[in-house]
């Protein structure tokens, strides 16, 4: 009935299931007063014609008439105002299934059955049940065909083509969110996601399944791959840039392993092509785990130090992750180190000796209260004066200052030393002692310098202080400093330092600075006050500066001889000191933002240029060479810019280029040079299993399900909305339609018979 009813309105019906609702709307309702008035005039016109009718006729008959006749000109008076028929229809489609297919690169991976995950998908979606799956589906839902590689979705032109993996990076909530994007407004009966959820860039899921929830579209993830798939991936190799020859250099490697637990294997570690340590790995749990050791570099050059794990037992899914690099430099030098104080006290003494021994080093000492004929001895370490000029002063690596009146050392000598540190790059390590350093110098320039806020204190509240024991606390930057380490780890190390004889004095300073870094701390009367610090360091310019607030540390001495305070001061002089290990000659500091970049990664390289006489370089421009360490012939002129403002400050920027280890060298008098890596990230090698937690977290977020491929028939079962009821609004001129004529015509072919019937003229 109501098919033909808006067949004779004029309305197509072919994609019409219903009618759900109607409205009446007048175009010329203005007039509609005027109308009703009319109405009213020709309503008692027809009555009293009617009622003069002859009395034969009926009253029934007679009221009939009448009301045909007032409904047809009603109806002619309805035509003037134009009514409009307002319709919301109601019609069933079926809804949209897009089927995505993952294709990046870890899709490629061979599970423990031979076949690459991507293969497996080919085969069961092109394989008979596939197909005649899909056939099913396509009988009541519309199904189109997608993959994806990193965060681009392409439609799959021809199903029956076998997809190829490729792509370094997945991309899963990007492709989802476009997925969205292309059919909002299409009612999805959901997504169908066949990967193996190695989610590893983009968008967060989290927050793409939350949209698809809110857009009630469900996906259905089907996982590939295998669950259980064992995997160690190293991640990173730490070592630093520049290593003295003959001397124990530490490496750690980090490790991500899966399907590994309870597993062993080892970390080999080859310096040029050849094995120079390996250490056991045994792992306990899956998830990051670091190894750690030692090696001992024999000769100078330039070496790939390359990390590889040999697994003990059933072999990886993946072994293209097994092995890490990083590039090196060995150089055979001696740090320069200035010792100074105003009396031989028993730290300088002791230290003093340890530096005498220690073969990297080259020491030089000055007393300010000592006698200078030392200095004419042949082969002593002693200076006739304190060095006042940059060309004497800035050479030095470190300079290791204590308790020094400050007359000795005038704003003059102090600027300097700041120079030493903030321009030069050189790195300064304060003293304190119990007379002057550093209370007595408030105001100054080495207050400046200093990692610490400075305190007053008189010298009897001084040795009133060192009266009482002290054990000094870590903090969690002093737990990880490799200049505090006693044990092989923090854990060990802290216990040591808790086993270590006592101090009896630290120098009384107010608080860190805002960017120290505080390493030790002193306990305080009242635990409500604040830590007081101890040893604590920070930047200062192009240098560093480390604060040392007790001369106690020769008590570790005790029964136990050198074997503490050896290692810790070796330790704080090879941190310190060693910044200026980077480069071959202390005057030209070249630095870039990172030691390792990705392909296309912005490079971005620091130079800090003076000349001979320590004077900043005023070029505008300075030529670098950037050479491939693996082919040297490909070479690049680089132009550092000065930058302006900064007097001997230039910087360059380009792209990272093909994988490989580069050096960047400023030629001169003496070639300085900084070394970086360009490595081939692969982001689809850092994971082997299949992430089936993700997959069904997904799915649960967003009301879907989750089945592994081998179960992909139960994906029909899952689809319960198949089909879209959509309304749609539709106008008709009602005073214009078929149907409304029609009724004109049988009112007046009524009216009509009646009055014959009636025998009416």
């Amino acid at each position: 009935m109501t098919s033909w009813i808006l067949r004779a309105l004029g309305v197509e019906v072919d994609d019409v299931d219903g009618l759900v609702e109607w409205a009446l709307r007048w175009q010329l309702g203005q007039w509609g007063i005027l109308a009703a008035v009319l109405m009213g005039i020709l309503t008692f016109v027809c009555w009293w014609l009617y009622k003069k009718s002859p009395q034969e006729v009926s009253g029934g008959r007679r009221f009939l008439l009448t009301f045909s006749r007032l409904c047809f000109l009603a109806l002619l008076l309805a035509i003037l105002l134009q009514p409009v028929l307002v319709l919301t229809l109601e019609r069933e489609v079926p809804r949209t299934l897009p089927v995505i297919v993952d294709r990046t690169g870890s899709m490629a991976l061979v599970d423990a059955d031979g076949t690459s995950r991507l293969q497996k998908v080919n085969e069961a979606l092109n394989s008979e049940g596939g197909v005649s799956l899909l056939s099913s589906l396509e009988k009541e839902l519309k199904v189109s065909r997608f993959s994806f590689d990193a965060d681009s979705l392409e439609e799959v032109e021809n199903p029956g083509d076998p997809l190829t993996a490729r792509g370094e990076e997945t991309a899963l909530g990007d492709v989802l969110h476009k997925a969205m994007e292309r059919y909002r407004g299409a009612f999805p009966a959901g997504f169908v996601v066949i990967s193996d959820g190695g989610q590893n860039s983009g968008e967060a899921l989290g927050s793409t399944a939350q949209q698809l929830k809110e857009a009630g579209i469900p996906v259905f993830a089907i996982g590939v791959g295998d669950v259980d798939a064992r995997d160690v991936a190293i991640e990173s190799v730490e070592v630093r840039e520049v290593l003295l020859a003959d001397d124990a250099a530490p490496v750690s490697v980090k490790l991500r392993t899966q399907g590994m637990a309870g597993g062993s294997g080892r970390v080999i570690f080859s310096l040029g092509g050849v094995e120079v340590a390996a250490e056991e790995v045994d792992v306990t749990q899956d998830g990051l785990q670091e190894v750690s050791t030692l090696f001992i570099p024999k000769r100078v050059g330039e070496y790939v130090l390359e990390a590889r794990f040999e697994t003990d037992g059933p072999g990886e899914a993946l072994d293209q992750n097994n092995t890490g690099r990083a590039a090196l430099r060995v150089v055979d030098r001696r740090l320069r180190v200035l010792l100074v104080d105003q009396a031989p006290r028993w730290e300088f003494k002791y230290l003093e000796a340890m530096l005498l021994r220690e073969r990297r080093v080259d020491l030089s000492c000055f007393l300010f209260e000592g006698d200078r004929e030392i200095a004419q001895v042949a082969g002593s370490p002693y200076l006739e004066q304190f060095p006042l000029r940059p060309e004497d002063l800035f050479d030095f690596d470190l300079v290791l200052l204590g308790d020094v009146d400050p007359r000795y050392l005038p704003e003059g000598h102090l600027a300097l030393l700041g120079e030493y540190v903030s321009s030069a790059g050189g790195a300064l390590v304060v003293i304190a002692g119990k007379r002057y350093m550093p209370s007595s110098y408030r105001r100054t320039m080495l207050e400046q310098l200093l990692p610490v806020e400075l305190a007053g204190a008189s010298i009897g509240a001084a040795n009133a202080a060192a009266t009482r024991p002290l054990r000094l606390n870590f903090t969690p930057a002093g737990r990880q400093s490799v200049m505090l380490q006693l044990g092989d780890d923090p854990a060990a190390s802290e216990a040591l330092w808790r086993s270590l004889p006592p101090i009896y004095w630290t120098a009384r300073v107010e608080r860190a600075k805002p960017a120290a870094e505080v390493l030790l701390t002193r306990p305080e009367a009242t635990s409500s006050a604040e830590a007081t610090p101890v040893v604590a360091l920070h930047r200062y310019g192009a240098g560093e500066v480390l604060f040392m607030g007790t001369d106690n540390f020769w008590r570790f001495r005790r029964n136990v001889g050198d074997r503490y305070h050896s290692v810790l001061w070796g330790q704080i002089i090879q941190r310190m000191a060693g910044a200026r290990l980077l480069t071959e000659v202390p005057r030209v500091t070249l630095k870039a933002n990172k030691r390792r970049f990705r392909q296309g990664d912005r490079v971005r390289i620091y130079a800090r240029l003076f000349t001979s006489g320590w004077e900043p370089r005023e070029e505008e421009v300075v030529e670098a060479i950037l050479a491939a360490g693996d082919d040297p012939g490909r070479r690049q002129a680089v132009a550092l810019r000065a930058i302006p403002g900064q007097l001997g400050i230039y910087r360059a920027e380009f792209a990272a280029g093909t994988p490989g280890n580069y050096r960047l060298a400023l030629p001169g008098d003496e070639v300085a040079s900084v070394d970086f890596t360009v490595r081939d990230d692969n982001r689809e090698y850092a994971r082997a299993s299949l992430n089936e937690a993700l997959l069904r977290d997904l799915a649960g977020q967003t009301g879907g399900a989750y089945f592994p491929l081998e179960q992909l028939e139960l994906l029909p079962a899952a689809l319960t909305e198949r089909s879209a009821r959509l309304t749609s609004l539709k106008e008709v001129d009602l005073w214009s339609s078929p149907l409304f004529f029609v009724v004109l015509i049988l009112l007046l072919t009524g009216e009509w018979i009646g009055r014959k019937v009636s025998e009416l003229k």
